[in-house]
């Protein structure tokens, strides 16, 4: 099992597992969604898709403003599926989408996938924020190959914003507008 670390305040956490790189295919998963149903990575098969972690939607920073961030990144490219997945409850993903819209997002909970975290290196294993997955991203392709992947270190980073979009441009043979 690999270890690092997610600076959360002035703590150095521990988080576990072994984080797929660029050039792997991306572990299966089966997550729930919003309305409670099961949802596997088989079913974007065929889809390019950016997969997202976050604390939480609540997280007042590797959180909901991360999230916007990235959507604003991803506007010239609205061919890429975007994956958000937290820890939150389907009824806090239900009320999150509501409030802040989340157009083009889909939104799922770890609730009945706790082997996620490990299988994905996101799990944060120290208090207080333990069983938490930390903040990481991962570019796919239809077939599930990782053409890009990254994990945050500090509760304050954004993703490499400029590493993605040089490889979505890359990818798609087009510049941001």
């Amino acid at each position: 099992m690999t270890h690092t670390h997610f600076r959360y305040a002035d703590e150095w956490l521990a988080v576990e597992g072994r984080f797929p790189q660029a050039g792997e295919t991306l572990p299966s998963f089966m997550l729930v969604d919003e309305q409670l149903r099961d949802v596997s990575l088989e079913r974007f098969l065929g889809h390019d898709k950016l997969v997202v972690t976050l604390l939480s939607l609540d997280a007042p920073k590797a959180g909901l403003a991360l999230l916007q961030e990235l959507r604003r990144q991803l506007e010239p490219w609205p061919q890429l599926q975007l994956i958000v997945i937290t820890v939150d409850s389907p009824f806090s993903l239900a009320r999150a989408r509501q409030a802040h819209g989340l157009p083009y997002a889909v939104l799922l909970s770890t609730l009945r996938g706790r082997d996620f975290h490990k299988h994905f290196g996101v799990l944060i294993q120290d208090v207080p924020l333990a069983g938490m997955t930390c903040p990481a991203l991962w570019l796919v392709d239809g077939d599930d190959h990782i053409g890009y992947a990254q994990r945050l270190r500090h509760e304050d980073d954004d993703f490499d914003f400029a590493e993605l979009r040089q490889k979505l441009v890359e990818r798609y043979s087009t510049l941001p507008r």
